[in-house]
C-alpha cells in the first residue's frame, strides 16, 4: 500500500500505465483515490495501457465503471475487463477478490455481443483462477448456471486438489453428474478432467 501514491501518477504515462494499473490491482486497494485515478486513465490512455487500466478496475470490483463506458471502448478491452476476475491473473493479488459469477452473468445477459470474445478469453487453455475453500459454494452455484461459459469455468475450478478431501466429498458427486448429463460437451469434458 505504501507504493500506491507513487503508482497513481504513472497511470497517465504512456507505456508505463499498464504496469501501474497491474500493480494497483495486485495490491488490491480499491479506495476512492485509486478508482478515480484509474477512471481518468481509462479515458486518456490507449492500447495495452488502457486495457490494463480496465482490467485493474474490474479486478478491484469496479467492472461497473468499465461497462458504463463500454460504448466508448474497444470490444476487446471490455472483454478483457469482464474476464479478468476469473483468470489466473487474479491469483497474483495480495488478497484476491472472492469468486463471484454475478458480474460475468450480468455482462453476458446485458451485453451478449461480448460473448464470443468472452468464450475465447475464458477458454480452459487460457488459465483459470485458483479458488479457496470459501469460494466453493459460489463455484457450485456457477456449475448450475444456465450459461455454459460460467459452467465451464465453475467445473474447471472445482477440480482444485488443494481444496482437500472435505470439499471433494461435496464436489465429486456434482462433477460426476455434470460429466454425464450437461448439455455442453466442453462442460462435460472439463468435469471429467476435474474429477
Amino acid at each position: 500500500p505504501l507504493a500506491v501514491p507513487a503508482l497513481l501518477p504513472l497511470l497517465l504515462v504512456r507505456g508505463r500505465a499498464w504496469q501501474a494499473a497491474k500493480l494497483l490491482a495486485e495490491i488490491g486497494d480499491a479506495g476512492d483515490g485509486v478508482v478515480q485515478s484509474l477512471i481518468v486513465a481509462l479515458s486518456r490512455q490507449r492500447g495495452s495501457d488502457r486495457s490494463w487500466v480496465a482490467v485493474a478496475l474490474s479486478r478491484l470490483g469496479r467492472l461497473d465503471v468499465v461497462l458504463d463506458r463500454a460504448a466508448a471502448l474497444p470490444n476487446d478491452i471490455v472483454v478483457d475487463a469482464v474476464a479478468a476476475p476469473y483468470t489466473s491473473f487474479r491469483d497474483y493479488s495480495v488478497a484476491p477478490p472472492r469468486l463471484d459469477y454475478g458480474p460475468l452473468r450480468q455482462a453476458i445477459e446485458q451485453h451478449p455481443e461480448y460473448l464470443p470474445g468472452l468464450d475465447d478469453r475464458l477458454a480452459p487453455r487460457r488459465g483459470y483462477c485458483r479458488i479457496a475453500f470459501d469460494e466453493v459454494d459460489e463455484a457450485l452455484r456457477g456449475a448450475a448456471s444456465p450459461h455454459a461459459i460460467i459452467r465451464r469455468h465453475a467445473v474447471g475450478v472445482l477440480g482444485e486438489r488443494a481444496l482437500g478431501a472435505r470439499v471433494a466429498r461435496r464436489v465429486l458427486p456434482v462433477l460426476s453428474r455434470i460429466a454425464r448429463t450437461d448439455r455442453d460437451a466442453v462442460v462435460r469434458r472439463l468435469a471429467v478432467v476435474s474429477l
